[in-house]
């Protein structure tokens, strides 16, 4: 190629270029020209959409937590109070409302004005956070934990309801410990029993040779060592109760007919009031009664009164003798510790083992009257 035809390439091509890239640019300039201007109102609402829709967001994800965090707070087994700084409910699971016998409404109101039927409550929201303790209140048994709340958010307290899981425990350890004292006594019996016989066999020959009143002495004793015998054989008698519905003034009438054909019921006045029902065998429960009637009728003196109040899932019997204290109602109640002289120590253990085996407990409490309230409860 020619040498000035090389100069002309090298200087046209650098303006063709720089023509063309102009001819770009005003086409996209004359582009724009023509678009209308963006509207700020859209531009507004476009910005607030996109921060609805993350609000949203975040609020579903919220949302999702709280209810998973409730859930969890509801499949506790025991009640969980959570009080804030302002001194409002601020959270009160499941098994707490059922416990506290309250609605969800209660949440957000003033602690002091929803838990003002629970002194306790407030006292263990007051008090500084430790171990679990428990504590007497309305008539129930109740275990208290003030816990260590996080980043001092407020006052949290687990509490739950254990008076059945007392008296199941406390029924256990007395049934395991009857089984033991039942083992030892069947062997003691058994040995009395055997020397019985042959003292009883010693007094008919002596009746038979003529010697009336030494034969009549030894009789009599060997009669009531008998008696005593057979107690300790009933208490080391292994119990397989029939558990059905009963009704308890049925059986309760069938146990007061037998009192009144005894002689220590006499110049005393015998009554029952009430209905009720419960789960429990018929004569265990007329035994035990027996035993708890005998021990009314020996403590009221004569021309006074016995009466055996009947209700849903309980028995009292109430008597006018001049009342047990906590330690003797206590004592009175553990094998062989009889509150008379002349007695065995085994009637009212008896009564509480046979009730124990059925699902029933006993209790032995001062009147504030005067006398002795024997209490049955399923």
């Amino acid at each position: 190629m020619p040498s000035h035809l090389q100069a002309w390439l090298f200087l046209v091509l650098p303006i063709a270029v720089v023509l063309g890239s102009l001819l770009v640019l005003l086409f996209r300039w004359a582009r724009l020209r023509r678009r209308p201007p963006a509207d700020p109102e859209s531009l507004l609402l476009s910005a607030v959409s996109g921060s609805l829709r993350e609000r949203g967001e975040l609020a579903a994800s919220l949302g999702e937590l709280r209810t998973v965090h409730e859930r969890l707070l509801d499949a506790l087994p025991t009640g969980l109070l959570w009080v804030d700084q302002r001194q409002r409910l601020a959270a009160l699971n499941r098994r707490g409302q059922e416990l506290l016998g309250v609605t969800p409404g209660v949440l957000g109101l003033e602690a002091a004005f929803v838990l003002e039927p629970f002194p306790w409550l407030r006292e263990a929201l007051a008090a500084s956070p430790g171990p679990a303790r428990r504590l007497d209140a309305g008539g129930r048994r109740w275990s208290l934990q003030r816990m260590e709340a996080p980043d001092r958010i407020g006052a949290l307290v687990a509490f739950d309801d254990v008076t059945e899981a007392e008296l199941e425990e406390r029924r256990r350890q007395l049934q395991a410990r009857f089984a033991e004292l039942g083992e030892m006594t069947a062997g003691v019996a058994h040995q009395l029993k055997n020397g019985l016989a042959v003292l009883k066999g010693q007094g008919q020959l002596l009746a038979r040779a003529g010697h009336g009143e030494a034969a009549q002495g030894l009789l009599e004793e060997t009669a009531e060592l008998e008696q005593l015998v057979q107690r300790f054989l009933q208490w080391a008698k292994p119990l397989e109760p029939s558990n059905e519905p009963l009704r308890l003034e049925e059986v309760v009438s069938q146990a007061l007919a037998d009192i009144r054909r005894r002689p220590l019921s006499q110049g005393r006045t015998l009554l029952c009031e009430g209905r009720g029902g419960a789960t429990g065998d018929s004569v265990l429960l007329q035994q035990a009664l027996v035993n708890l009637l005998e021990n009314a009728c020996q403590a009221s003196p004569m021309g006074g009164r016995v009466l055996v109040r009947v209700s849903e899932g309980g028995i009292e019997i109430l008597d006018d003798g001049p009342g047990l204290s906590e330690d003797t109602a206590i004592r009175m109640l553990r094998p062989f510790e009889s509150g008379r002289p002349d007695g065995t120590g085994l009637g009212l253990p008896l009564a509480l083992k046979w009730l124990n085996a059925q699902g029933a407990d006993l209790r032995l409490e001062r009147r504030p009257e005067g006398g002795t309230c024997a209490s049955i409860r399923w």
